[in-house]
Parts: structure tokens; C-alpha cells; sequence
């Protein structure tokens, strides 16, 4: 069952490979990991043997890499903590379905851990100062801004860059008076600082190696966010290129086959003249008419061979009155529902021109024109579309116009329907135009709508019989 609830979770970290239960076992490591960093100890003895050295030379060299190593110490504590309740609520909106179970989790459990370790008087209780807040509050933007990031080792690099960053915070003398860096050993430090006159330095190293770092996490985190949408962005075009080329590819099929049923129909026609005269010529025929029949069956074979050539290659062209060209593009479309929406003007001066065509393909384009002036007029309450043939100097023009949305290219060399279409009806007509050795007119009528003209050099004109 799908609702909107499921509908908004689908998107949720839709990214991230790995079953459902993948955070939740990366969150258990997580915390094991925190909890075994809790009771090492030889890092700290690391931070004292530098501070005595500080104090026993006072060099504040020592001192600065006493400052360091706690930092350090005090990030990896931080993120086992921060990134196992990161993944524990990011498992637990994956199980129940429920984004904002993500950011409440880490919101709640983290400051909930602190304090259960006061509670407990535990050997090592962090200090749940500043920036162990600021933690808090970067855990929970990460979780929000992130949630289309592929990879948790991406998200894992930029929480540790940010915390890293906010460590150095405690070990700047300056900032204690408002609330950082109020631990035990962080506060040894500082002290030892004051002792030997180097807070001054403590202050401006500590500051440099912030902003350093927090401008790297920084920075990070934004490229991570780009790159994901940026992936995001290249996922929904090949989608939508693979949706676009399936259409296409049901319209070309959609296409032929109700071509290749027209071309059918127009073979059949001939042929039943062919077996109907054939009978009767077989039952026995008069003398006087026997000569007729067979002048028909000539004719009728005649034209289907005439077809099938022009079926099979586009250069066999014949003569063809433009009346007989407008009639038989007609006919392709009878079968059609917005055929009867077609209005058609032939120009008296034009209907005796004849154009040197091949008829089959010809027709085809003007038809697949029609069409798409069908689908783009398909919205409207009053549809309109006109075919229009004309005679102007040496060519005639076959022009369609229609009350649709029109062609929103910027060119009209390669316009783009308003309406959604695949573009292959114009590619086609442009191929047989290109065979005629005429033009191909795309714009867009004043009164709106699209205006489509087809114009073929004229051959010569026959008179009316």
C-alpha cells in the first residue's frame, strides 16, 4: 500500500546502498567503539607527558602539541558518540517510515548520554559544554542537508572535519568564561597555559587551527551536497532520456503500423479491381468489353507496381496533380477521429499543376504533420486545423496551421513543440522535403498556434480533361 507517507520516505537517503538494518548494525559498532575510547587511557598520559615537558621547559611547543593530541583525543570520543546516533536514527526513519525520527533521535539520545555518564561517575565524563552543543546542532544539519549524499563515508568525513574544528574551541583559554572547554584535562591545559604566560599564543594557535578546520568541514560538506544533487540531477535526465526514447520508440511502432495498414488499404484497392475483372474475364466477358477489363487490370497493376517502388525507394518519383496529392493524404486519415477536424483549401489555380512526387512518402509526411497538429491542438475546446495549398512562383506549398500551443524553440531551425511531441514527424518531413528538392517552413502563426509548409518546385501544369 502506498501513501503519502511511504511516498516521502522513498526519497529518504534513496541514494544509500545496503539493506534496511545497515545503519542500526553501524550504529551499535559506533557506540561500542565510544565506549571502549572512554576507558583508554594511554592517550591522555600522551597529553601529560607533553604538558610536563611544557612546564619543564617552557616551551610552548609542548604545550600547543599537549593541546592537539586532546583535541584529537576528544574528536574521536565525540564522533564514535555523534555517528552512532546519527545512524541510529537514520535506521530507526528508515524502519518506521518516519523522516523526523531521524533528526529527533540525536537530538535526544547524544545530551542523554552525557548526562548518564555524570550519573554514573564514570572515570571519564566529557564535558557537555559549547561544543558538545555545537555537536549536537551539526549532527542534526547534517542529517537534514545530507540526506541525498551518497556514501556514509562521505557524511562521516564531513562530521569529523566540523567536530575536529569545534574541539579546538576548548582549548582556548579566552573562550573558558563562556562556557568551553571546562573539563578536567582541557582545563589543565589552560592552566598551564596561564601558568607559563603562552595563553596569548594557546588563543591565536587554537583560533588559527578553528577556522582552518571549520573552513575545510565547511567546505566539504558543501561540495558533498553539490555533488549529490549534481548525481541527482545527471540520475533524473537519464531517466527522463530513457522514458523519452521509449515513447519515441512506441510512436515510431504506433506509426508505421497505422502506415503500414494505410499502404495495405491502398494496395488492397487495386487488387480486388484486378481479381474482380479477373472473374469475370474468367466467366466469360463479351468481345467488345474484354479489351476494357484488361486495360483496367493493366492500369491497376500499373499503379500497385508504381506504389511499391515508391514504397522502397524514395527516389522513384511520378507525376502527380496536386489535387491527387491533397486527396490521397486525405484518404490516410479517414480512418482517423480529427479528420473531420481538417479543413482543406486548394487553390483553383493550383489543382492542375503537376509536381514530379513520390506519392507514398509525400502523403507520409503531410500525414505525420497532421497528426501532430492533432495532438497539439488535442486541449483545446476549439480545434482548428487547415490545410492550405497554394501556388506561388515556382513552387507550391502544402501549408498546415493549426490553433495549438505552437513551437517554443528559440530557432526556428530547431524548433521545440509546445506540446511534448518526439520531433520525428518533422525530422521525416524535412528527409522527404529534402528528397523533393524543397523547403521546409517551421514557425509560428500570428493568430498562435504552429504554421508548418511544405514546398515542392513545380513541374508543369496539365490542362483539365
Amino acid at each position: 500500500m502506498t501513501d503519502e507517507k511511504g511516498r516521502s520516505n522513498q526519497g529518504y537517503r534513496q541514494v544509500r546502498l545496503g539493506p534496511k538494518y545497515f545503519p542500526i548494525l553501524l550504529s551499535v559498532l559506533s557506540l561500542g567503539l565510544w565506549v571502549v575510547a572512554l576507558h583508554v587511557k594511554k592517550p591522555l598520559t600522551v597529553v601529560y607527558s607533553l604538558m610536563n615537558l611544557s612546564a619543564a621547559t617552557g616551551d610552548s611547543g609542548y604545550l600547543f602539541a599537549a593541546a592537539g593530541v586532546l583535541v584529537l583525543l576528544n574528536t574521536t570520543r565525540a564522533l564514535f558518540l555523534y555517528l552512532g546516533w546519527f545512524f541510529a536514527g537514520d535506521g530507526m526513519a528508515r524502519l518506521t517510515a518516519r523522516n523526523w525520527v531521524a533528526v529527533a533521535v540525536p537530538a535526544i539520545a547524544i545530551p542523554l548520554c552525557y548526562q548518564t555518564l555524570a550519573l554514573l561517575e564514570s572515570a571519564t565524563v566529557p564535558h557537555f559544554g559549547i561544543p558538545a552543543v555545537m555537536g549536537v546542532l551539526t549532527v542534526l544539519a547534517i542529517q537534514i542537508l545530507t540526506k541525498d549524499v551518497a556514501g556514509w563515508g562521505n557524511i562521516a568525513l564531513a562530521l569529523t572535519l566540523l567536530l575536529f574544528s569545534f574541539q579546538w574551541l576548548d582549548v582556548i583559554p579566552a573562550l573558558t568564561v563562556y562556557g568551553f572547554g571546562w573539563g578536567e584535562v582541557s582545563m589543565a591545559v589552560k592552566e598551564l597555559a596561564l601558568l607559563l604566560g603562552r595563553d596569548g599564543t594557546l588563543n591565536l594557535l587554537g583560533g588559527i587551527a578553528f577556522i582552518t578546520v571549520l573552513a575545510g568541514g565547511l567546505v566539504t560538506s558543501e561540495l558533498l551536497i553539490l555533488s549529490a544533487r549534481q548525481i541527482q540531477q545527471m540520475r533524473r535526465i537519464r531517466t527522463q532520456e530513457r522514458q523519452l526514447a521509449r515513447l519515441r520508440e512506441e510512436h515510431l511502432r504506433t506509426r508505421s503500423s497505422r502506415e503500414m495498414q494505410n499502404l495495405v488499404h491502398d494496395l488492397k484497392r487495386p487488387l480486388t479491381s484486378i481479381l474482380g475483372l479477373a472473374g469475370i474475364i474468367e466467366y466469360g466477358a463479351p468481345p467488345e468489353t474484354l479489351k476494357k477489363h484488361a486495360n483496367v487490370i493493366q492500369k491497376a497493376a500499373w499503379g500497385m507496381n508504381q506504389m511499391i517502388s515508391e514504397i522502397l525507394s524514395p527516389s522513384s518519383k511520378r507525376a502527380a496533380k496536386t489535387e491527387e496529392i491533397l486527396s490521397y493524404t486525405m484518404s490516410q486519415i479517414s480512418s482517423l477521429d480529427f479528420h473531420r477536424r481538417i479543413e482543406t483549401v486548394l487553390s483553383p489555380e493550383c489543382a492542375c499543376i503537376e509536381l514530379e512526387v513520390n506519392l507514398i512518402r509525400l502523403s507520409r509526411a503531410l500525414v505525420n504533420i497532421l497528426d501532430n497538429a492533432a495532438r497539439a491542438t488535442a486541449a483545446s475546446n476549439n480545434r482548428r486545423i487547415l490545410l492550405e495549398v497554394s501556388c506561388k512562383g515556382p513552387e507550391v506549398s502544402f501549408t498546415i496551421t493549426d490553433n495549438g500551443k505552437g513551437f517554443t524553440g528559440r530557432r526556428l531551425e530547431d524548433p521545440i513543440s509546445g506540446w511534448g511531441s518526439t520531433g520525428l514527424g518533422l525530422a521525416f518531413a524535412e528527409e522527404v522535403v529534402h528528397e523533393h528538392g524543397g523547403r521546409l517552413d517551421i514557425k509560428n502563426s500570428e493568430e498562435g498556434g504552429g504554421r508548418v509548409s511544405i514546398k515542392i518546385p513545380v513541374g508543369k501544369k496539365r490542362e483539365p480533361a
